[in-house]
């Protein structure tokens, strides 16, 4: 009787109120009844609904004796009282669904069900499979033997077993010599893989299922690695496991099969979404220092882990560093509706210091004391108050840059110099933009070298209310309005300079505008004034310039700049061609390459500030100065269509006829040309290259004039790609003094400057600018080439360099920067003893000189098995061994490479720092990580290479 469906409980009889069993031909015979009964009640007139209708109901009239007399609202007094009504429950039935029964063979005896070959036995959302079982109809109560599997549930469970009991009804039993997991299905005892979500894995002599998530392992332990060989597990005469975690008491943790731990009590989640406190695993680590530097010696950590509800949660933790001292450290994590979150860290070090030998100002060698401790703190918040009000906020508050620099593991942080907190609150709505801004900048630019102070600038936006309307429209004409004003509390903080108090700040923008499109020409003309108040200016010389590194000096006086801006900015049409790639090429260009050219022409005129060098300096708006410019730029794009590859059509779509390859390339063909083929086949619009409007660059591929329907039957087209673009862009100024601020042999910024380049190059009155260059190759997803630019044709220089390279292919991955930078700008370097390692003094440059390079090569992959190498380097092009100025100094190495076995891996890593006389250091650090466990190390995920 081979897939026999057997009916259980009462899925074959109907129980008779009077006790009797009753047939089921005769219980079919009264539902008949039944049925028909209720369909002639309700053919009844008076059970029928009332029809809808749009119409007002006519108004109620008082009824007359020779009307009938209207139902009247019955009075409060005449309602039944609701509460003394019983609420209609359900019954529930005791077992309403089925099980269903498969084998080879099956006999019946009664309730008892004998079933042998390839038995299943489906019921609710569970699958049991077995050689044999005995199964009771009336209980649900089985009994299987040989190559037995349970599968399914609400926690999808997985039990391979060798013979046991189980009971459908309850989810309840007993399975010997099992394998099994808890929210991974039959499948992930196979699963390949290091990282998986959070797998927990189970075995055992003997496992009681006491619910249907609740389990019972005597003699086995836990894993979270692929079975039937673990890496680790965790052992014990019993284990208690429910649907949030596994518990033990007096268990052994092994190894490799190797006993490691004995533990007196132990928990392990089973639920891939919960998070449990506890205490995570050690932190080890040791560095060594060069002389006079400071070493920290062995490093040894603990943190603990809180859950905070639902959505937050918070780590602190300490480090002893063996040769330095104690170190706190503590995160905070919300996650709140939406977008909304909150984060927050905290670190600190109390350093015990240590002595240094410097040179005095006698020229003596002395001891000096040398204390690097400080505290960082960070912390960044997004709160959404309505649909149009946001409140964000990003905020570090750190006390000394050194020990940043000395402590972190991250080499772009340790020579980091600028520091920005900001938190505002904005509203937005129909173009319209309103903040209140609080933002505080702190920049290091003399950096502190033992006895040595450092010098800094900070400024002060406390706060600043901004309000900005995007362009809209002049109702009737084809005009439009903007306006951009704020109005802000300022404080500037520097060597030899603090402002006094909060100076006022008034900004006031307005501007109309017309864009114009013709003919594929795009123009946009606006003009604009602008009105600003400072409540402080700024002392000018009667000569009416500065000196090189002139110190400000604020008077009482305040300050009115006003002036009038015009701007005309003109894109002629796009010059585009597309070119047939010969046969031989076509495996990297494709069929076609499509060559566009764009232009961009800007005349921008400035004229009424007269006042420049009196305005005191905090922000890009204090930069506004006179100016005459014509700003001129020409952009190439290659695009390329990959070779689409050959795709088999087949008649398995419906609908879809076959068709040779001769066929489908004929077909393609005449696509191309025909315009109103079903294949969608880009073509240009009248901008040529696919540019909807004067604002946009060209995109990744051409659009239609018109939308056409696609062929569900035809191949799909390759996509066209941008393969390499080139910009290149300079400005000529016809005011070469910018309204006489200028001032020779200086370093002056305006804004104009400042948004062609963020190289500085004004030092004397000029009249064209440096050539910005800004080129990129693509050629594929593996490969990215990008160089920039900036060539000073006047000086018949290079004022920056900067080439970027990055390619991976498969394991293999390499990246090379170099950046180049020489431009105006004061800078100190460290003068230093090469003997003792100690600095001296400070050199000062009034050029920004520097070379540098950074490299990475690797293969492998951190999150597959087997191994992974990589390295990672810093030069200095530009400082060199004492022998030889050119050969170049490393400032900092890593070498790294990791291991992966089935769930547990290990990380072993070298790193190398040299920051001068302030930190010279060589550390060893490793990490050894248990999946969905945690790691023993002080080599961080964030930190790796890979």
């Amino acid at each position: 009787m081979d897939g026999l469906i057997k009916p259980v409980s009462k899925a074959s009889i109907f129980d008779d109120p009077s006790g009797l069993r009753v047939p089921a031909s005769r219980s079919t015979r009264l539902a008949l009844l039944s049925i028909t009964t209720i369909l002639l009640l309700v053919g009844h007139q008076h059970l029928h609904a009332q029809e809808v209708t749009t119409k007002e109901p006519p108004a109620q009239t008082t009824p007359s004796s020779s009307t009938s007399a209207l139902p009247s609202e019955p009075s409060p007094q005449d309602l039944p009282d609701l509460s003394t009504i019983p609420r209609a429950t359900l019954l529930p039935t005791e077992h309403p669904d089925i099980a269903i029964l498969e084998s080879d063979t099956q006999t019946k005896d009664g309730d008892l069900y004998t079933l042998a070959g390839d038995v299943v036995i489906t019921y609710h959302d569970h699958v049991l499979r077995a050689d044999t079982v005995t199964y009771n109809g009336a209980t649900g109560e089985a009994t299987v033997r040989g190559h037995v599997t349970l599968t399914g549930g609400a926690n999808d469970e997985y039990i391979k077993a060798t013979h046991g009991t189980y009971n459908v009804h309850t989810s309840t039993g007993e399975f010997y010599d099992v394998n099994g997991s808890v929210g991974f299905g039959a499948s992930s005892t196979h699963r390949s893989g290091y990282q998986n979500p959070n797998p927990f894995l189970f075995s055992g002599r003997k496992v009681v299922k006491t619910g249907p998530q609740n389990y019972d392992v005597y003699d086995g332990a836990v894993t979270s690695c692929l079975l039937p060989r673990p890496d680790w597990e965790l052992f014990s005469r019993h284990f208690a496991i429910d649907d949030k975690k596994a518990k033990a008491s007096n268990s052994v943790f092994r190894l490799l099969g190797i006993p490691l731990l004995p533990l007196p009590y132990v928990t392990h989640p089973t639920d891939a979404d919960d998070r449990q406190s506890g205490i995570l695993i050690p932190v080890f680590g040791y560095s060594s220092a060069s002389q006079n530097t400071g070493s920290k010696g062995l490093t040894i950590g603990e943190q603990g882990y809180l859950t905070l509800g639902r959505s937050a949660d918070l780590t602190v933790g300490m480090l002893y560093y063996s040769l330095r001292g104690f170190s706190e450290n503590g995160t905070v994590r919300y996650r709140g509706p939406g977008e909304d979150f909150f984060t927050a860290h905290f670190s600190a070090l109390q350093d015990r210091g240590f002595e240094s030998p410097t040179v005095n100002a006698r020229g003596n060698t002395v001891d000096l004391y040398v204390n690097q401790g400080g505290q960082d703190v960070t912390s960044a918040f997004r709160w959404k108050l309505n649909p149009t009000t946001r409140a964000i906020g990003d905020v570090e508050y750190l006390s000394s840059y050194v020990y940043r620099e000395v402590f972190t593991e991250n080499f772009n942080q340790a020579v980091s110099s600028d520091i920005t907190s900001t938190v505002y609150l904005m509203n937005e709505k129909n173009g319209y933009s309103t903040d209140l801004r609080f933002d505080r900048y702190q920049g290091l630019k003399v950096v502190p070298i033992l006895n040595r102070a450092g010098e800094e600038v900070k400024v002060f936006h406390a706060p600043s209310f901004d309000f900005s309307a995007d362009d809209h429209h002049i109702a009737g004409t084809p005009l439009l309005w903007s306006l951009d004003a704020s109005a802000a509390g300022l404080k500037r903080v520097q060597p030899n300079f603090v402002s006094s108090g909060i100076i006022e700040r008034l900004d006031f923008r307005p501007e109309i505008s017309l864009p114009l499109h013709f003919d594929g020409w795009n123009i946009f003309a606006s003009a604009a004034v602008r009105e600003s108040f400072y409540s402080r200016s700024r002392f000018v010389p009667r000569s009416g310039t500065y000196g090189p590194n002139a110190t400000p000096i604020e008077i009482t006086d305040p300050a009115n700049r006003m002036d009038g801006e015009v701007t005309v900015n003109i894109r002629p049409p796009v010059i585009e061609r597309t070119f047939s790639v010969p046969e031989k090429l076509q495996w990297l260009l494709g069929k076609e390459v499509r060559h566009t050219i764009e232009s961009d022409i800007t005349y921008r005129d400035v004229s009424g500030i007269n006042n420049f060098l009196s305005i005191l300096r905090f922000d890009d708006v204090d930069l506004a100065s006179d100016t005459n410019e014509l700003d001129y730029s020409f952009t190439q794009h290659l695009y390329f269509r990959p070779r689409p590859k050959p795709v088999k059509i087949t008649a398995g779509k419906p609908g879809c006829p076959v068709r040779t390859t001769q066929e489908q390339a004929t077909l393609d063909r005449e696509n191309e040309s025909d315009p109103d083929a079903l294949t969608p086949v880009p073509q240009a619009n009248n901008d040529a290259n696919g540019i909807p409007n004067a604002s946009a660059t060209a995109p990744d591929q051409p659009t239609r004039t018109r939308a056409r329907h696609a062929d569900p039957c035809a191949a799909p087209l390759a996509k066209q790609q941008e393969w390499f673009s080139w910009k290149i862009e300079q400005k000529f100024f016809f005011d070469t003094t910018f309204g006489n601020a200028v001032i020779d042999t200086r370093r002056n910024i305006f804004d104009s400057t400042l948004n062609l380049s963020g190289i500085a190059f004004l030092t004397e009155p000029r009249d064209i600018s440096p050539v910005v260059s800004r080129m990129r190759f693509r050629t594929s997803g593996h490969t990215d080439f990008e160089w920039d630019l900036d060539y000073d044709t006047g000086a018949d220089k290079i004022n920056s360099s900067n080439v970027f390279l990055d390619v991976h292919e498969g394991r293999y991955f390499g990246a090379l920067s170099y950046a180049l930078l020489n431009a105006p700008g004061r800078t100190y370097t460290e003068v230093l003893n090469q003997v003792t390692n100690t600095a001296t003094g400070l050199q000062s440059s009034a050029t920004a000189n520097f070379s540098q390079m950074r490299l990475l090569s690797g293969w492998g992959t951190p999150s597959k098995a087997g191994l992974s190498m990589a390295a990672g380097a810093g030069i200095d092009l530009n400082a060199g061994s004492p022998n030889d100025d050119s050969s170049g100094a490393l400032q900092y190495l890593t070498i790294q490479s990791s291991y992966n076995w089935n769930c547990c891996g290990v990380s072993i890593e070298y790193r190398k720092y040299d920051l001068g006389a302030i930190r010279n250091e060589g550390s060893y650090r490793f990490n050894f990580t248990l999946a969905n466990i945690g790691s023993a190390g002080n080599l961080r995920r964030s930190e790796s290479l890979f």
